[in-house]
């Protein structure tokens, strides 16, 4: 029996090490319909310096590596009360030291979300967590499935880094 046997996990974005973690611990992996998991990958936004940038550009990283995460977190966060259950959202993401300005606005941003998140949620059972790394190596997969079980049932509002020794 897996740690996530019996759980929904929605995953947003391309991770292969994470959709294979999360189904060897049972997870079944769904791309809409209730889910007990949340876990969204963030696009990787353009390295470019900031005075080489437009605005429509500036919005478009702020839009993929923050506003999008907010909006899939609010409706799985009302799902999960109407339901009247609680769990887990995971956001991964890039170093913010590792793709220019907007990045490093939109991971900062996404930090300060996480926590408030994390305090905002915790009465309705809602845990809130964000991985910061350039690896896709399979640590990455079993720490996610960590943070989704029940085995972390006390950790919420963690920013934290795995494999930042890839960038």
């Amino acid at each position: 029996m897996g740690w996530l046997t019996g759980r929904r996990a929605r995953l947003i974005g391309d991770y292969p090490p994470i959709s294979a973690a999360l189904s060897s611990a049972g997870a079944e992996l769904c791309t809409d319909g209730a889910c007990d998991i949340l876990l969204h990958c963030a696009e990787m936004a353009m390295v470019r310096p900031l005075h080489e940038m437009s605005h429509a550009q500036w919005r478009h990283a702020l839009d993929q590596g923050l506003d999008q995460r907010f909006f899939e977190a609010k409706a799985f966060a009302d799902q999960c009360r109407e339901a009247g259950k609680g769990g887990s959202i995971i956001f991964i993401g890039w170093p913010e030291h590792d793709r220019g300005s907007a990045q490093a606005a939109a991971v900062g941003a996404l930090g300060n979300l996480t926590k408030t998140l994390a305090v905002e949620w915790a009465r309705d059972g809602i845990r809130v967590n964000t991985v910061l790394t350039a690896s896709h190596a399979a640590t990455l997969g079993h720490l996610v499935a960590y943070l989704a079980s029940d085995y972390a049932a006390y950790v919420t509002g963690a920013v934290m880094g795995i494999g930042m020794d890839d960038l």
